[in-house]
């Protein structure tokens, strides 16, 4: 079992990064509390700099260990490089505070370009695929607009991983407030991405024109025939049902056929 030593706060240093840029100040406060009320229960892991010690796991800890009034703080003392320090680290944020999507990406290109390491030697450390390291990397990439919907809760990863297929940012922007405001699925968005496509390919602007995606107006209205009406319908007032396939049959066919009474 690691040894154990008591050390002035005063002594620990932060380290240069740190994978959580933003805490929920409940959790802060929280942690103080129980601080205050039982110690801390678990040690700081902290590596040598100097005279002083560099924390490598706990950081968060610290803090409240600081606004709690505690003048030292239980540490294990390591000896890490700069590339051990960091592996250790992710490790540690996954079992405690998990980092969100937009700070695994953010320690990912820290890691690659720091340490000079590839997408799969990220992958091997962490426990996951290189596409997933590879999509992360991209994401913190994005306009400011889309990573803070993804950090803030109103877009899920699954979904801005879709939109970051978009190049026509007009579009894009239309995608990104129609998930905000009405929510949709992940299927949802790539369906109305590849009729977008398709129809740029069958309606693009004339080669002389001088126009491009990005001159579409900043409000645009996509449209889609209704499957029941056929009426051309604003794509964010679309709605789909999920089905199972006698169901799906059924009311396709009960349309049809409304359709051929009207006719």
């Amino acid at each position: 079992m690691a040894n154990i030593t008591y050390i002035e706060l005063s002594k620990l240093l932060l380290p240069e990064f740190e994978a959580h840029k933003e805490i929920p100040e409940e959790t802060i406060l929280e942690i103080t509390e129980s601080i205050k009320s039982l110690g801390i229960l678990e040690p700081l892991i902290v590596r040598p700099h100097d005279d002083e010690f560099e924390i490598v796991v706990g950081c968060i800890r610290y803090r409240c260990a600081k606004l709690a009034g505690l003048k030292t703080a239980p540490c294990i003392i390591s000896e890490l490089d700069d590339k051990e320090a960091e592996i250790v680290k992710l490790h540690e944020n996954v079992k405690r505070l998990p980092l969100d999507h937009v700070d695994q990406g953010n320690t990912f290109v820290m890691m690659r370009e720091k340490f000079s390491m590839s997408e799969k030697d990220i992958a091997l450390s962490f426990g996951k695929s290189p596409g997933y390291i590879s999509q992360h990397i991209s994401l913190v990439s994005q306009d400011e607009e889309l990573v803070s919907a993804v950090r803030d809760k109103r877009l899920s990863f699954s979904q801005a991983r879709e939109i970051m297929t978009v190049e026509d940012k007009p579009f894009r922007k239309y995608l990104l407030n129609t998930c905000e405001v009405n929510g949709l699925t992940v299927e949802l968005i790539r369906r109305w991405i590849n009729d977008h496509k398709n129809n740029l390919l069958l309606n693009p602007p004339p080669a002389d024109s001088g126009e491009s995606l990005s001159s579409i107006p900043e409000t645009p209205q996509y449209l889609r025939a209704c499957q029941a009406c056929d009426k051309p319908t604003d794509i964010k007032d679309i709605r789909q049902l999920i089905l199972c396939s006698s169901c799906d049959t059924a009311i396709r066919t009960a349309i049809l056929e409304e359709k051929s009474r009207n006719n």
